[in-house]
């Protein structure tokens, strides 16, 4: 990231390596989550949401934070899982912990500048809704040790 905020396209960032992506918001609560999830719902991108058990189609409404994180924490045996596409990159959520916000994504799709937008829009509007810095890292499950590929400070 440069010193006036813009997010610049690097390829060796997205080198296809067997690995995904993650998109991070740490430290946040279901307000975060909240104004994220509402930011998500404003801007007509493309949203499946669905709960692991329900045997139904996909809701086209993704609910809100509270609702996800106590049914999540209230059925140990049920999971939700969100993706969003922006401009043919798919970022993918999980919901595993309230605290920290976690989307991946597949760095196949993202193969040159003009798909890097997918990527620099999204991660604007996450920090954006929770006033928090974002980063993008490479995929792991303890992400501090890992430098930031990308950086986003609102």
């Amino acid at each position: 990231m440069s010193s006036d905020g813009t997010l610049h396209y690097r390829e060796e960032d997205f080198v296809v390596d067997g690995a995904l992506r993650d998109v991070l918001v740490f430290d946040v609560d279901t307000a975060d989550w909240e104004s994220a999830l509402r930011a998500l719902r404003r801007t007509g991108w493309q949203t499946h949401f669905a709960w692991t058990l329900a045997e139904v189609d996909p809701l086209e409404v993704v609910p809100e934070a509270d609702e996800i994180f106590h049914r999540l924490s209230t059925d140990a045996d049920e999971s939700a899982a969100l993706s969003v596409s922006v401009d043919d990159v798919t970022f993918s959520c999980y919901f595993f912990d309230a605290d920290q916000i976690e989307f991946t994504f597949d760095p196949s799709d993202v193969t040159d500048a003009a798909r890097f937008s997918g990527v620099e829009k999204f991660v604007r509007l996450l920090g954006d809704a929770t006033g928090k810095q974002v980063i993008v890292t490479m995929e792991s499950t303890d992400h501090s040790g890992l430098p930031a590929l990308l950086s986003y400070q609102p």
